[in-house]
């Protein structure tokens, strides 16, 4: 059972919900704002609300695929596998040319099935930087994220400082890397072309999830 739960879960992860929702709008996600499949992008399409609605059910299909493969009295190993099949699922989707979103609502979804505490933990960062930006003026573009990154090594780290090595955590450094290969990967190609500087490009990706024609205002950051 445990191969085809993991097929499974990467099919689930290749749902996209936000596109589904801009979809229902009559409005194709990836040829307008950031061109991201993902909720923050929905929210600066089509409003908050509606962005909050794409990122939630995003999230909660990382949760099923880890609950479900619980349910089923699969072992934890099976359970982890899950959730890095479901992040990749949203990152390469196979409904979606393999050109998918950057799997922070889904990965922060199966974060909370697998370890509810230690996801706590992580969210800290992360309520840190929504508040700031909320509450500091001028608004800070930067720092959301910065902390959504975070959130992957503070729940890999906080229950590597409590259990040692386990499955979860070698699970969490996976997805903790697959979100940085995603970032520096995504459209990679029409970033280099620009002649901007390497060491920038990296940066900016890996840290800030925000490419060269971003930073240029050709294309919208949210």
């Amino acid at each position: 059972m445990d191969l085809p739960a993991v097929v499974l879960a990467y099919f689930l992860g290749s749902i996209s919900f936000p596109w589904l929702v801009a979809w229902w709008h009559g409005i194709e996600l990836r040829t307008v704002g950031s061109r991201k499949l993902g909720g923050s992008n929905l929210a600066a399409v089509l409003g908050v609300r509606w962005g909050a609605v794409g990122g939630a059910l995003d999230c909660v299909k990382g949760a099923l695929v880890v609950w479900l493969a619980a349910a089923l009295g699969l072992p934890v190993e099976t359970r982890v596998l899950c959730a890095i099949a479901a992040v990749a699922g949203q990152m390469w989707p196979i409904f979606h040319d393999l050109d998918g979103g950057r799997a922070n609502a889904t990965g922060w979804g199966a974060l909370v099935a697998l370890d509810v505490l230690a996801a706590s933990i992580a969210a800290v960062p992360l309520g840190v930087a929504v508040a700031a930006r909320s509450l500091v003026r001028p608004r800070p573009t930067r720092i959301v994220p910065l902390a959504a990154l975070l959130t992957f090594a503070v729940w890999t780290a906080a229950i590597r400082e409590t259990l040692g090595m386990t499955p979860t955590v070698a699970g969490g450094l996976v997805i903790f890397a697959l979100i940085l290969i995603r970032r520096l990967t995504a459209d990679v190609v029409a970033d280099l072309r620009t002649g901007a500087p390497l060491r920038r490009v990296l940066l900016n990706r890996a840290l800030y999830d925000r490419s060269e024609l971003q930073e240029r205002g050709a294309i919208p950051h949210v």
